[in-house]
C-alpha cells in the first residue's frame, strides 16, 4: 500500500510538470526587434510533430516529384488551460522561457489551425493542428491564443439571448444582444449573421444587413456548425437576389458575388430546397443579363454560350428543388419566367416562324403555369410578369 502511495505521488508530480495551473498571459511579438506586441493566453505546449499524410491535403504526392517534402506539419498539443478552443481556430506557437512568472514575453514563430480536440483518460486534453513550421518544428514551444478567445463563451451566451428575443419578436432587445455578441467576439460569423438576418427579416436598416452579411462571409471559416453555415449562405444569396432586384436588375457584380457564395454552399450540400430555389433565381438573373445584353459580333457567340449555360443550370436547379418540395409555388413561378424569357429570346432570333424548341418551351410554360395557379396561396398576389403574358 505504501509503495502505491509513493507511486501515485510521483505520478501527480510528473503529470503537473510544466502545467499552467491557471490563466497565464504572454506578450507576444510577431517580429523580433519591433515594439508591437499582442496580449495572449497560454493554452499549452507542443509535444509531438509529424507530417500530414498525402491523402489529407490537396495535390497529394506532389512533393515526391521535386524531391522535397512540402507537406504541412501536424502538431499535437498538450492543453493546460482551455479558454474555449474550437476546431478551425488559429493557435500561435511562441518561443519563450517556461518560467511564466518572471518572463512574460515571447516571439511568435509559427501558427497552426486546430483540426481536432480530444480528451484522453491518462494524459489529459490534447489538440492537433496543421501548419507550416519550417525550422521550429523540433522545438518545445508554448501555444497561445489572442486574449479575445477568452470571450468566446460569453459571446455564444449573448447570441443565444438574441435568438430568444428574436423568436419573441422583441426586436430592440435582440439587436442589443447581437451587438453585444459582436463586441465580445468581433471575428465570429454568427453574431454578424444573426444581426444581418434580423435586419433582413424586419426590413429595418436593410443596407446594414448587407454589411453584417459581408462581415460574416469574411469570417466564414470560423463557422463551427455546418447547418448554421448553410443557413447563412442560403440567406445571403436570398439577400443578394433581392438587392439585385431593388437596384433595377443592373448590377451584375451582385450576381457574381452570389455565384461565389453558391459554390461554397454546394460544398456542404446540394439537396437543400431553399438553397436550390435561391440559387436557381440567381442563375435566372444571370441568364437574363446575358440574353438581353448588347452584343457586338465578336461577343455574340460567347454571350450565347453563357446564356445557354445559365438557362440550363437554372432549369436543373428548379427540377432538383421540385423533387424535394413539389408543392412550392415559387418553383413554378420561376420556371414560368424562365420559359417565357427563353421563348421570347428564341422567337426574336429565328425570324422564320415557330421552331420545335419553342413549341416544347410553350408546353413547359403551360405546365408550370397550371401548377403555379394550383399551389399559389390565395393570400399571395399573382405575379404581374406572368399574368401579363396570359393576357
Amino acid at each position: 500500500m505504501r509503495s502505491f502511495r509513493i507511486f501515485f505521488s510521483i505520478l501527480l508530480i510528473t503529470s503537473s510538470f510544466g502545467k499552467v495551473e491557471s490563466r497565464e498571459l504572454v506578450y507576444a511579438f510577431r517580429e523580433a526587434g519591433k515594439p508591437e506586441k499582442e496580449k495572449m493566453i497560454l493554452v499549452g505546449e507542443t509535444v509531438l510533430y509529424d507530417k500530414v499524410k498525402p491523402i489529407e491535403e490537396e495535390g497529394k504526392n506532389k512533393y515526391l516529384d521535386i524531391g522535397v517534402d512540402t507537406r504541412a506539419d501536424l502538431v499535437t498539443i498538450k492543453i493546460n488551460f482551455d479558454p474555449g478552443l474550437r476546431v478551425g481556430q488559429t493557435l500561435y506557437l511562441i518561443e519563450k522561457d517556461f518560467d511564466h512568472k518572471n518572463y512574460k514575453n515571447g516571439n511568435i514563430v509559427a501558427q497552426i489551425e486546430i483540426k481536432s480536440i480530444f480528451q484522453t483518460s491518462f494524459i489529459g486534453k490534447r489538440a492537433r493542428g496543421v501548419g507550416n513550421l519550417g525550422l521550429v518544428k523540433d522545438k518545445n514551444l508554448m501555444v497561445a491564443v489572442p486574449l479575445v478567445s477568452e470571450r468566446i463563451e460569453p459571446a455564444i451566451v449573448e447570441r443565444k439571448k438574441g435568438d430568444y428575443h428574436f423568436s419573441r419578436n422583441e426586436i430592440a432587445e435582440s439587436i442589443r444582444a447581437y451587438k453585444h455578441t459582436i463586441s465580445l467576439d468581433p471575428s465570429s460569423p454568427m453574431g454578424h449573421f444573426r444581426l444581418g438576418l434580423l435586419y433582413k427579416k424586419t426590413g429595418e436598416a436593410y443596407i446594414s444587413a448587407g454589411a453584417e452579411f459581408s462581415m460574416a462571409w469574411k469570417n466564414r471559416k470560423r463557422f463551427g456548425n455546418p447547418q448554421e453555415e448553410l443557413e447563412f449562405y442560403t440567406e445571403y444569396v436570398d439577400y443578394l437576389n433581392h438587392k439585385y432586384e431593388t437596384e433595377g436588375f443592373k448590377n451584375q457584380s451582385i450576381l457574381l458575388k452570389s455565384m461565389e457564395i453558391i459554390r461554397e454552399a454546394f460544398k456542404l450540400t446540394g439537396s437543400d430546397p431553399e438553397l436550390l430555389i435561391n440559387s436557381a433565381l440567381t442563375y435566372y438573373y444571370l441568364y437574363r443579363e446575358r440574353s438581353t445584353s448588347d452584343k457586338t459580333p465578336t461577343q455574340a457567340s460567347a454571350n450565347r454560350k453563357k446564356s445557354d449555360a445559365y438557362f440550363e443550370i437554372s432549369e436543373k436547379l428548379t427540377k432538383d428543388a421540385n423533387k424535394l418540395t413539389p408543392s412550392d409555388y415559387r418553383i413554378y413561378l420561376l420556371t414560368c419566367k424562365l420559359y417565357l424569357d427563353r421563348i421570347g429570346e428564341l422567337t426574336g432570333q429565328s425570324g422564320l416562324g415557330e421552331s420545335e424548341e419553342i413549341g416544347i418551351l410553350k408546353n413547359k410554360f403551360a405546365d408550370s403555369l397550371e401548377k403555379y395557379k394550383t399551389f399559389k396561396p390565395a393570400s399571395v398576389p399573382g405575379d404581374p410578369y406572368v399574368l401579363k403574358s396570359i393576357n
